[in-house]
């Protein structure tokens, strides 16, 4: 049923057009991926069925890398933070990850794939772009494309719909694309104006919408406990429906769930410095890991689970002041100090005060919240007595320690 479902829906579509005014015709797309089987599937491997299927796929390649920041390039932040999330996945009895590509180049599956399916992977593209502008033209299908997105090269659309048809064709259960953002009046190597991640799932006529897009909030409900969406315009939602992208299912090309994430932009500090950006990647694989297992188990009921990350516990050796940046102790301070309900402190958003590793003054003031209400001089600054308090705090052990 699921390889067939955008067949079916031209066929249904078109029989449905010639029987209903235009102005009457809704949602119509016969769902290919559904919450329901997705779940029952999960629970079926305990029973002896297959796993759920999910294929990660790390944005851009070697040869065209993406954006980039100071000599750190999409690709190369993509690929190891793919490794980071297939590890979490992996040590879950009941999921098959699949990685498209390391920091190597692709996999021999999908190497050989490509080039022995070169052709009719351009078949495949140009059949459902067909079907999307049928169903547009006839009135069936409404254009809805809500934020621009930069065109794919020739060949990248090529690979990009090649996943889609692999995917279809392998019975994989979620698709799901990883990204760091930028925006198009980026200053060269100068931080940008915006932070946060944004989600994009299918356009909600797509056959795979409503299962890509209940996965998706459920780990966006994990990345906002401790960031914050992105403050672009037409991003501030999180999780944007999208109708243009290839990688979430362009022209009703994808039948599992498709998600495209976006973590972050690359000109944030934490990105920048070889020991804060490991931990950062880890962190966000162990929360998209997080969500999704969230969505399977329907575990996600109260904050103590909310609040679960690789960066706590930490234990503070060394005095810490403003100035500071890519700084591991500082990363886990700004986690423990947002769990605490001071980072960031009143007159602050997460925006404008993102958990980088950098001690600027949103962790100054934080940090004087902290210490007024543990009793020590409010200087802002790290010394001997707060790391005392901070070490005597008991925190759960959860998720892997990132290696703090």
């Amino acid at each position: 049923m699921k390889f067939w479902a955008p067949f079916l829906f031209v066929l249904f579509s078109f029989v449905f057009f010639n029987f209903v005014d235009k102005a009457s015709a809704g949602i119509f797309f016969i769902p290919s991926a559904s919450e329901k089987h997705l779940k029952d599937k999960y629970i079926e491997t305990e029973k002896g069925g297959g796993p759920i299927k999910i294929l990660v796929v790390p944005g851009h390649e070697n040869a065209s890398f993406g954006t980039q920041f100071k000599g750190i390039k999409e690709a190369d932040l993509t690929a190891e933070l793919g490794k980071y999330l297939v590890e979490f996945l992996g040590k879950n009895k009941k999921i098959e990850p699949i990685l498209s590509r390391t920091k190597d180049g692709y996999s021999a599956e999908f190497s050989s794939y490509f080039e022995k399916e070169w052709s009719s992977i351009e078949a495949f593209m140009k059949t459902y772009r067909l079907y999307m502008k049928t169903a547009i033209d006839s009135g069936i299908v409404k254009k809805n494309q809500i934020v621009p997105h930069n065109d794919a090269s020739s060949n990248g659309a090529i690979k990009l719909y090649g996943f889609n048809k692999w995917a279809n064709e392998n019975n994989v259960d979620l698709v799901l694309h990883i990204h760091f953002n930028d925006h198009p009046d980026h200053a060269m190597n100068k931080p940008g104006k915006y932070s946060g991640f944004s989600i994009y799932v299918p356009e909600k006529q797509y056959s795979n919408s409503h299962a890509s897009m209940t996965i998706a909030k459920k780990i966006s409900d994990r990345f906002n406990t401790y960031a914050a969406p992105s403050d672009m315009p037409m991003e501030s939602d999180g999780v944007i429906e999208e109708q243009e992208l290839i990688a979430v299912g362009s022209n009703n090309s994808l039948n599992p769930a498709g998600i495209l994430i976006e973590y972050d932009y690359i000109y944030e500090p934490q990105f920048l410095y070889p020991e804060t950006r490991k931990v950062a990647l880890k962190e966000m694989a162990f929360q998209t890991y997080s969500g999704i297992k969230d969505f399977f188990e329907n575990s996600l009921t109260n904050a103590e689970k909310l609040s679960e990350t690789t960066l706590l516990p930490h234990k503070w050796n060394s005095d810490m002041g403003e100035g500071l940046v890519g700084n591991i102790d500082v990363l886990s301070l700004q986690v423990f100090l947002s769990r605490e309900g001071d980072y960031p402190s009143p007159g602050f958003t997460k925006n404008n005060c993102p958990i980088t590793g950098t001690f600027k003054k949103c962790t100054v003031v934080a940090v004087k919240k902290f210490q007024q209400k543990n009793g020590i001089k409010p200087t802002g600054y790290v010394g001997e007595k707060t790391r005392k308090v901070l070490n005597e705090k008991h925190v759960p052990a959860v998720g892997s320690n990132g290696g703090n």
